[in-house]
């Protein structure tokens, strides 16, 4: 890709040269991250993620192998107001060929791409609180559960099913006293067993929508967040759907299954024999209470990433911290460099995360000071709740360096 010679050589180079972007790339819509607009680019051969910025996207999208470097050179001009020259064009177009992002790309070298790709991944936030286990080959018969049973996504199935979730949802949350009294410890190792399967199948559903949607997923299995083993679906195809309704409803399917799961419990709870009540009583207890926590927004569940989708943002959390960070150690200076929109959002976020988590934390707090309080006494308690709390802000600014660390890894 080097080109050598005067400037006839180089605008001959740029007039003949029409390089293409391999048909299994796509390249996602733009996403506010903080101050910045990233894109995801997925290689749906090599299942490996880049992150590039709106200037590359806006030229691997018109690599199409039809149009010259000198056309694009032109477009891009006129979109960016300055032309590049060869030596822009060499770093670029080699970054993409060493990414195996160009045709041609032989076989051998989409396969080592996959298993680095692959490596990635599986080493991805693995620490003694976090980590995934994959099953092997689950996330390739998504496809056909998809076929089978992908008409529960239609919205003339899936709207009048997900009104009706929430109805049987806000029902449990009126009778949850009455519904608790009917559990029975007997019943216990079952209906924890059915719950399990109940998450299964709420991360599955994830998986089927990021197929109806052109995606695939790139792991399905079981995961390890303390103090929970849980199911696991990774949809990262879902960054390159070009409509924030498309990735929205795939980070609502989980929860929509859950919904739908909770009408014919809530049927049987009504008008049901008594002989199974206790188990429909946990089950639909259990049932409400996956569907309102991966509601709430502040947690990085469900409800968390509809927001990101819906308001075509990347790390929504992260840099709404790291925004009022900004503000609190600089002021309005410190935050100049976002737009008017993203300070809007990171300021909305931080106030909603803090008027949600505060009463949260205040009253957790308070319960386990008078539990320890009762065992060993007020001093003894505030003791021990003073170096939890030393040791949870050594453990917090632990993680804040090592996201830090993995971002800066990111970008190089």
């Amino acid at each position: 890709m080097t080109v050598t010679g005067d400037d006839t050589s180089e605008a001959a180079w740029l007039e003949d040269a029409r390089p293409r972007l391999r048909s299994a790339v796509r390249v996602g819509p733009a996403l506010a991250r903080g101050p910045a607009t990233i894109h995801y680019v997925a290689d749906a051969q090599t299942r490996a993620y880049f992150q590039v910025g709106p200037r590359e996207a806006f030229l691997m999208r018109r690599l199409d192998g039809a149009r010259s470097l000198a056309d694009l050179g032109a477009e891009y001009a006129g979109r960016f107001g300055r032309r590049l020259d060869a030596a822009h064009w060499q770093r670029l177009l080699g970054l993409l060929a060493d990414r195996r992002l160009l045709d041609p790309a032989g076989p051998d070298e989409l396969a080592r791409m996959r298993e680095k790709a692959e490596l990635a991944r599986r080493s991805e936030g693995r620490s003694a609180l976090h980590w995934r286990v994959p099953i092997p080959g689950a996330a390739r018969l998504v496809p056909a559960v998809g076929r089978r049973a992908g008409w529960l996504l239609h919205p003339v199935v899936a709207a009048p099913l997900a009104v009706a979730g929430l109805v049987v949802c806000v029902l449990v949350t009126l009778n949850w006293s009455a519904l608790y009294a009917e559990v029975r410890p007997g019943w216990g190792v079952l209906a924890a067993l059915l719950a399990w399967l109940m998450y299964a199948v709420h991360e599955l559903a994830h998986g089927v929508a990021c197929h109806r949607y052109g995606g695939l997923p790139t792991q399905i299995g079981v995961m390890w967040r303390f103090p929970l083993m849980a199911p696991y679906c990774k949809v990262d195809d879902v960054v390159t759907f070009p409509r924030a309704w498309q990735r929205v409803a795939t980070a609502f399917a989980g929860v929509y299954v859950n919904l739908a799961l909770l009408v014919p419990l809530g049927a049987l709870w009504l008008w049901g024999p008594d002989g199974p009540r206790p188990l429909v009583a946990a089950l639909l207890l259990s049932g409400a209470t996956i569907v309102l926590v991966n509601l709430l927004p502040v947690l990085r569940l469900d409800g968390y990433h509809m927001l990101e989708h819906a308001t075509s943002t990347a790390d929504l959390q992260g840099e709404s911290f790291r925004f009022a960070a900004a503000f609190l150690r600089h002021g309005p200076a410190g935050v100049r460099a976002y737009p008017r929109r993203a300070r809007w959002l990171h300021a909305s976020y931080t106030l909603v995360s803090v008027a949600v988590l505060a009463p949260v934390a205040f009253l957790v707090v308070r319960l386990w000071f008078e539990t320890l309080a009762g065992l060993w006494g007020a001093k003894a308690a505030v003791l021990v709740l003073g170096a939890e709390a030393v040791l949870v802000g050594v453990l917090l600014r632990w993680w804040v360096l090592r996201r830090q660390r993995r971002r800066a890894e990111r970008q190089d």
